[in-house]
């Protein structure tokens, strides 16, 4: 307004000088000379006033002319200022604005608003609003133009989209008003516009994020969500809830809690808790209940509970239940996993190991004889590979029958694994007494083995025993004693038994052999890495190779790792030759990326003895940093066994490998004794299946409830599952279908040299790039 009056003043200046001149020009001509005359009729005098009058007259002129160009001055000065301030407002506004014709064309732009849709002001002058508006608003922004253009209202607000000069659409809020008509400038109207990108932003990821917070509680099938309000009334009920409790929905809302799910015994419980966490508004702690269903069997859930409370709105309160029904059945079948043996039933060696430890105990306070009888049956493996694994199952299955008619109620019998057994015989008068404990097995088994629609099979074993205190005066001691008399037997001839007996100091000279052509093999390069491919259940892509170790000998060709690593593990030497295996893995995958080969997991066995000497994560992130092997890609693979030591020592060590980027494995999984309340605490990212329970499958029922408990279980604790021993698409098929992800064997290749390996890698790189 102070700008508008200043303009409108300065228009009317010259006019008012011009007519302050004349009037005063006019008096002074009229009445300046009467005025003198009544002064004086003095000539001389007459004449000198007539110079002061003319004086007089210039001066008042000049002064008048002074103070009317002072005023001009000052208010040019106030409208400059106006102008300026007008103008930095417009310019350098915190939003964007814009004056625009009737036709919606861009007479002003201030950089704010050019710069939001990333223009200058001079080519968005160019434009209307019209052509950077999206199409889909366009229609309601015309329409309000329109009704401001016919004064049927006078501003109006909407959030729109423009298009940017990008093609990046903005989101922004548009206020429109009508300038104020002008004499001397055409019709304009004023749009002031923000940038609401981010709002909008911000409002689609919380519609994303709540409907996805919606279907996952409404799809999650083992976790209920229901929601009550502070007096116990239904007000929510996820599908899950349906499904754990039995009622729908509808039958559900509005109805009480307590009547609903809660058993009676628990009601005055549940209903001091409702109470608390309404009065207080926050949760109760999570536990396990017991809960009713709609048929009133009774379901054990986790319970947590969460308060939800808005200003001026009464407290909701939410319980989350997670089913532990198929949990606790998983649980209870892998906790009788790592106690027993799947298929016999018997315990396992775990068991067998605790068993005996207390057993060494009482017969050393009772001063009485114990023996310890490994027995393995003579040739089994024939039995399996001429009749297959399920016929050697069923006839170790009767094989079992018959052991446990030889057992005394005070012995134990446990399967080792294979077909190896064994006895813990307690409260012997003589040492000699074992002899016919063992000789009583041996005859069990001379009857044949009716094996259905096969021929009778007829079966010997091999025992080894090995007796408290005249052996050995330890568990570990007598298993390893027993375990050296069985081999005596074998060599005896087997279907015998044998004492252990300082006679084995030959077969310990030809391990010492044996020792000494390793550490030689060592020296002369002789020891090299083979690689199962490992690949992804769906995608059929190698993903990873197990590395494995291969002993070429020049006179005996390749000698397995099951004749020598026990060797090496009891000697020491597996420490070097386990650093020979990281080390040449770790170049050979560096190699083939370096040849521009796919990334792939290594995986390495690591044994119980380098796990637990306690410098594996120094010396692996040595070879690491020597090779430039990328740590993400290696794969530590432990048994069960090689865990068995100090848990708190164990996770540590776990836990700085995983900080390196070292994934971990457990190999063999269910054919070890760990626990699963230790299992839960590692930090784990594979199970490996062992092969034991791959090979008959999908044929044998028990390997099959084996290996889904097993999937579901390493799925529950976020793990994944790798199958090993892999020979038939039948057992692949099953697998695939049980959502195991990885899986390695035979069916696919065997373990090749690392030349013959990338030509493997080759073969999918194409499909790689597809």
């Amino acid at each position: 307004m102070k700008h508008k009056g200043a303009a409108k003043t300065l228009r009317f200046y010259p006019i008012m000088g011009g007519l302050m001149y004349v009037l005063l020009g006019v008096s002074w001509i009229l009445f300046s000379d009467n005025i003198l005359i009544m002064l004086t009729d003095n000539p001389e005098l007459l004449n000198r006033y007539q110079t002061y009058k003319g004086l007089f007259y210039v001066g008042l002129t000049g002064l008048l002319a002074w103070l009317l160009l002072r005023q001009h001055h000052r208010l040019a000065l106030s409208l400059q200022a106006s102008e300026q301030a007008f103008s930095e407002t417009f310019e350098f506004a915190a939003a964007g604005i814009a004056h625009a014709n009737a036709d919606g064309q861009f007479l002003r732009v201030n950089q704010h608003f050019a710069t939001m849709l990333e223009y200058s002001p001079a080519e968005m002058r160019n434009f209307s609003f019209h052509q950077i508006t999206h199409p889909e608003d366009l229609d309601h922004d015309q329409q309000q133009f329109s009704q401001l253009l016919q004064k049927i209202t006078t501003s109006y607000t909407l959030e729109k989209r423009y298009f940017s000069k990008t093609g990046k659409v903005v989101w922004v809020k548009l206020a429109v008003s009508k300038a104020p008509d002008s004499t001397n400038m055409a019709p304009y109207f004023i749009a002031v516009v923000q940038d609401i990108s981010a709002q909008k932003l911000a409002e689609q990821q919380l519609l994303e994020s709540e409907l996805r917070f919606r279907t996952l509680l409404d799809n999650a099938p083992q976790i209920s969500v229901q929601g009550y309000d502070q007096f116990g009334t239904t007000i929510y009920w996820n599908r899950a809830s349906e499904l754990i409790y039995g009622y729908t929905k509808e039958e559900a809302l509005g109805q009480s809690l307590l009547e609903l799910i809660i058993p009676d015994e628990a009601h005055d419980d549940v209903r001091q808790a409702m109470t608390y966490m309404a009065e207080h508004a926050e949760p109760i702690a999570a536990e396990e209940l017991t809960l009713k269903r709609k048929d009133g069997s009774l379901i054990s859930v986790f319970s947590n509970h969460a308060v939800v409370k808005l200003p001026d709105k009464p407290p909701q309160i939410f319980c989350i239940d997670i089913d532990l029904t198929e949990r606790k059945r998983q649980a209870k079948e892998l906790a009788f996993l790592a106690e027993f043996d799947p298929l016999t039933q018997l315990p396992n060696r775990q068991h067998f190991s605790n068993r005996l430890r207390s057993a060494v105990k009482l017969a050393k306070r009772n001063q009485q004889f114990l023996a310890v009888m490994i027995l393995d049956l003579d040739h089994f493996k024939n039995v399996n590979d001429s009749f297959g694994h399920q016929t050697g199952d069923a006839l170790l299955l009767q094989v079992t029958d018959r052991l446990n008619l030889s057992c005394r109620e005070t012995d134990t019998l446990a399967r080792l694994g294979g077909d190896e057994f064994v006895f813990l015989v307690e409260q012997l008068a003589q040492p000699e007494d074992a002899a016919r404990v063992a000789d009583k097995i041996l005859q069990q088994l001379h009857a044949p083995f009716n094996l259905g629609r096969h021929n009778d099979i007829t079966v010997a074993a091999s025992v080894g025993i090995c007796i408290y205190p005249t052996h050995a005066d330890s568990a570990e001691a007598l298993l390893q004693g027993a375990d050296a008399a069985l081999y005596r037997a074998k060599a005896d001839g087997r279907n015998t038994y044998s004492f252990y007996s300082d006679s084995l100091t030959q077969q310990a000279r030809a391990r010492l052999v044996l020792e000494q052509r390793l550490r030689n093999a060592m020296k002369q390069n002789h020891l090299t890495c083979y690689y199962q491919p490992q690949l992804d259940m769906q995608s059929g892509r190698i993903i990873g190779a197990e590395v494995l170790l291969r002993w070429i000998d020049p006179i005996d060709g390749i000698i397995g790792p099951d004749t020598f690593i026990p060797m090496a593990e009891s000697t020491g030497l597996i420490h070097p030759i386990g650093n020979f295996v990281l080390q040449q893995a770790c170049r050979q995958g560096q190699a083939w990326k370096l040849a521009g080969l796919s990334d792939i997991n290594l995986a390495i066995n690591v044994s119980a003895q380098q796990f637990n000497k306690g410098d594996l994560q120094q010396k692996i992130a040595s070879i690491l940093r020597e090779t430039g092997f990328n740590p993400s890609c290696l794969e530590l693979e432990v048994t069960e066994n090689a865990l068995m030591g100090d848990e708190d020592v164990v996770i540590k060590t776990m836990t700085a490998l995983r900080e390196q980027g070292i994934k971990l494995a457990i190999d063999d999984f269910g054919t070890g004794y760990s626990s699963l309340a230790y299992l839960k605490r590692l930090p784990l990212d594979v199970l490996k299946i062992d092969k034991r329970f791959i090979e008959n499958l999908p044929h044998a029922e028990d390997d099959q409830s084996i290996t889904k408990a097993i999937i579901d279980l390493a799925h529950n604790l976020r793990f994944k599952v790798l199958a090993e021993g892999v020979e038939t698409a039948e057992q692949l098929d099953f697998l695939r279908e049980q959502h195991c992800d990885y899986y390695q064997g035979y069916y696919f290749s065997r373990p090749v040299p690392a030349a013959e390996f990338a030509q493997l890698l080759k073969k999918q790189c194409p499909a790689a790039t597809d």
